[in-house]
């Protein structure tokens, strides 16, 4: 008995450890997140000042919108193709391998069906 109840508690206090570390997580902003994501595509494509305001003006009209689920991919796809006429030929062609990547990354740690 004694047994059964020190094994209850221990997975009790698991459960709480894991918990309390993903509450951790900071959430980001809207801002915070568009200024992330654009910071990254700089690195990899090296936007210009002007691309960078257009991309951030896409963001902005993006998360202005409260998207029901069945329409956020639609709408995510249409923010993809916006930003992508905002690029130069060469920029589209890193910018179409960096969301393979994303898409891949995402496949990967997808939960099995």
């Amino acid at each position: 008995m004694k047994k059964l109840i020190m094994a209850m508690l221990i997975a009790v206090s698991m459960g709480q450890i894991l918990s309390a570390q993903d509450n951790n997580r900071q959430r980001l902003t809207p801002q915070q997140r568009t200024e992330q994501r654009i910071q990254k595509l700089d690195e990899k494509l090296s936007l210009t000042d002007n691309q960078k305001s257009q991309i951030r003006d896409l963001y902005a009209d993006f998360y202005k919108q409260k998207y029901p689920k069945e329409k956020r991919k639609e709408a995510m796809d249409k923010l993809i193709t916006d930003i992508a006429a905002v690029l130069t030929s060469d920029q589209q062609v890193l910018y179409k391998q960096l969301q393979e990547e994303v898409a891949a990354e995402r496949r990967k740690h997808a939960p099995k069906k």
